[in-house]
């Protein structure tokens, strides 16, 4: 039985009117922890508490009124009579079973319970469906929307360093590992930044990831960050570039452990010049 079949015998459950077999079924369900069915059962209880303030009130009638009256009365006391008044002896009636206070009260309340339940699924719950999912695909549009707004980003600042004299295009070839790899370097000199674009690129494996460096005329490598590649095995990276480095004169790409490491430790993937 599906949590959604089970919704009808959780109300009849907080009710207590289930069958025995039928009642240590649903509360071994509930003790697996089902979240769904734990929230129903706490929407079936609120319901049987509100169900008692929705019956019409009965004014009860003089006879019953005054056996209450007889039952507050302090123990001893006896009420005084008129002598003229004539002695009446008011008939307790038959005591209800609980079968038929069941009968009376609360089968009638069950049922009005279900009702309520019944309308319940039919028009909130398919709404509150039908809100998750447009709050899921609006969160899905706003990250596409981010994506093509950071995108957009990316091609025009690129547009704007290739139109720039300061800029430095260099292109970096895939060495021995990956010879298909390819990578372009484009070296804003004037705001001290590289943009680093990567294609055909592996990726660098469990516990791996890519870094660029920058190496000087003196050989100094100077590390500018690490990457990954996404399934198109495409990367992207943006760097800062000190401008007390000195010249740099070669850019590469090599295969470390996560997080980066300050000097090469692993084999170069990509190489390249910079004029």
């Amino acid at each position: 039985m599906t949590c959604e079949e089970r919704q009808d015998q959780i109300l009849l459950y907080a009710a207590e009117a289930l069958e025995p077999a039928e009642r240590d079924e649903v509360r071994s369900h509930l003790g697996s922890g089902c979240p769904r069915c734990a929230g129903s059962l706490a929407e079936a209880e609120a319901i049987l508490a509100h169900l008692p303030l929705a019956l019409e009130p009965v004014a009860p009638s003089r006879e019953l009124r005054a056996r209450l009256l007889e039952r507050i009365r302090p123990e001893g006391s006896v009420a005084p009579l008129e002598k003229s008044e004539p002695l009446h002896v008011v008939p307790f009636p038959e005591a209800r079973s609980a079968d038929r206070w069941l009968d009376a009260w609360l089968k009638p309340a069950i049922a009005a319970g279900l009702a309520a339940a019944a309308v319940y699924g039919l028009t909130a719950l398919p709404l509150r469906r039908e809100r998750a999912s447009l709050e899921t695909e609006i969160a899905h549009q706003a990250e596409r929307i981010r994506a093509l707004e950071s995108s957009a980003e990316q091609e025009a600042e690129t547009a704007r360093l290739l139109r720039s004299r300061e800029a430095v295009v260099a292109m970096l070839a895939g060495s021995e590992p990956q010879p298909e790899a390819w990578g372009r370097i484009l070296w804003d000199r004037e705001h001290g930044t590289v943009r680093f674009y990567t294609g055909n690129l592996r990726p660098p494996g469990v516990g791996r990831t890519y870094e660029l460096w920058l190496i000087t005329e003196g050989q100094e490598k100077i590390p500018a960050g690490t990457f990954d590649v996404d399934a198109s095995r495409t990367g992207f990276l943006v760097a800062r570039v000190p401008k007390e480095i000195g010249k740099i004169v070669l850019a590469a790409v090599t295969d470390e452990p996560a997080g980066g490491v300050p000097q090469p430790t692993g084999k170069i993937h990509l190489l390249g010049k910079l004029l």
